[in-house]
């Protein structure tokens, strides 16, 4: 199992977007610098964000990238699925071979992808940013 890297630039970009007032735009260039992620990479991940509707994007002066609807509403399974067409899959299970201990290893590989898919499907954009949010806080003493 791997994590994708085009998974890891969206949910970088979608986490500083929301971690943002909800009027406040950044443009590529700015998000592929606050999440060191290459820009011309970014500019692929961000179209495909901005077609599912996750993402808003303004032309012009002052123009730039917004989340499309409210970082509580946007899983991180929907950020992974959006870009990767999948959740994770831990084994592929088609054509693995048969031996002792095969069952129960496909079984436990099975129930770690079922898990860690759970936990992305249960897990908001604005639960990966308030711990953040809370620190800066904390911080500057608010």
């Amino acid at each position: 199992m791997q994590f994708s890297k085009k998974s890891d630039y969206a949910l970088r970009a979608m986490a500083i977007l929301a971690s943002l007032p909800p009027d406040r735009t950044l443009q590529a260039h700015e998000l592929a610098e606050a999440g060191r992620i290459p820009i011309k990479f970014l500019e692929q991940i961000l179209l495909v964000l901005k077609r599912s509707g996750l993402l808003r994007s303004k032309r012009g002066v002052g123009g730039g990238y917004r989340l499309g609807k409210e970082s509580r509403l946007i899983s991180v399974a929907e950020i992974v699925e959006t870009v990767d067409g999948e959740l994770l899959q831990f084994l592929e299970t088609e054509g693995y071979p048969d031996f002792p201990g095969s069952r129960g290893i496909r079984r436990c590989l099975g129930e770690a992808g079922e898990a860690t898919n759970q936990k992305f499907r249960e897990t908001s954009l604005e639960d990966l940013v308030l711990p953040d949010v809370a620190d800066a806080m904390v911080g500057y003493g608010i």
